[in-house]
């Protein structure tokens, strides 16, 4: 297997085990165990577990290596405030510069999260998220929001994977179906190049995924 795949393979399976609760905020993902656990060499390993450092999901320690970080209410609040208006601003920027080919892609990421209703897959489900997420940051065209956006989106992840009831299994009835239908209403609002519709309906999405797993904090 080539050096990129053997990343994505390490990059993939380490997201899998989290999802499989194999670890949880504040545990360190040591280099060694998972080299072992994945039967795949350090270096791989290690470009993984650098990337999840790099996109904001993990955070390292000198000396002690890569660890989830720690929850709190107030965190929590920080972070979903920062990813709400960073992902505003960013569906905003995208309905002034999305192109037919954009809208497209975007439709076929809501196709993929449909079928997803009949055949569920939390690792293949993180990934269309992700792809719409962001995809609508890179249509945006603004180089520093993409960045930061990325960056937000997976520090969020830190709370999503643990407590959003999509991936611990404990869906409210009604839950299920709002993300998939703000998220069509947001490609509706781009596609008809409505900047702030888009921006407006974005922050609602983002603030709506927080309610849900932390309203009562």
């Amino acid at each position: 297997m080539a050096k990129k795949n053997l990343e994505e393979f390490a990059y993939h399976s380490i997201i899998r085990l989290i999802l499989d609760n194999h670890f949880k905020p504040g545990d360190f993902l040591l280099e060694t165990q998972l080299s072992e656990d994945l039967e795949l060499s350090r270096t791989p390993v290690r470009h993984a577990l650098g990337q999840l450092v790099a996109e904001g999901f993990l955070d390292k320690k000198k000396k002690k290596g890569c660890f989830i970080p720690a929850v709190s209410p107030e965190d929590a609040r920080h972070i979903f405030t920062v990813r709400e208006n960073l992902e505003g601003l960013a569906a905003a920027s995208a309905a002034r510069q999305v192109t037919d080919r954009d809208v497209a892609f975007l439709y076929g990421l809501l196709d993929q999260e449909e079928a997803l209703k009949k055949a569920p897959s939390k690792l293949a489900y993180v990934h269309v998220n992700e792809s719409f997420h962001l995809g609508i940051a890179r249509i945006s065209q603004n180089k520093y929001l993409e960045q930061y956006c990325r960056h937000a989106f997976w520090r969020s992840h830190s709370y999503i994977f643990f407590f959003d009831n999509y991936y611990t299994g404990k869906l409210v009835s009604g839950n299920q179906e709002t993300g998939p239908r703000q998220h069509m209403e947001i490609v509706q609002a781009i596609e008809n190049r409505n900047e702030e519709k888009a921006g407006n309906l974005m922050k609602q999405h983002v603030r709506t995924t927080f309610e849900q797993m932390f309203v009562k904090l």
